[in-house]
């Protein structure tokens, strides 16, 4: 919401008109909840689920509680390994569909 409100401000001081406010305000919202909130947390949810059950069947000597923490440290240490791509497909995205669909 930060990042929007930024972008929203900014605009409203170089371009004052509402439309350009506007999209603006929806593009940053649509690129900050996509690349953000929604594709991040499904990514990092399916890699600790296959994590998770990749060390049950290969890792079954060691306790619950450490295949957990194990699992976790694989989440985290996945984050900085996956922001850019997920950066750079995002922004692709919106440029064949957003940012062609609402031309200005």
């Amino acid at each position: 919401m930060a990042d929007t409100a930024d972008k929203s401000v900014k605009m409203i001081k170089k371009d004052g008109r509402a439309k350009m406010v506007l999209v603006e305000t929806g593009d940053a919202l649509l690129w900050q909840t996509l690349a953000s909130i929604i594709i991040p947390g499904v990514t990092l949810n399916r890699i600790c689920a296959y994590s998770q059950r990749a060390l049950c069947k290969y890792a079954s000597k060691v306790p619950v509680g450490g295949r957990n923490w194990m699992t976790v440290g694989i989440g985290l240490a996945s984050i900085p390994i996956i922001v850019r791509p997920i950066d750079a497909a995002v922004t692709a995205l919106m440029n064949v569909t957003y940012r062609r669909w609402i031309k200005v």
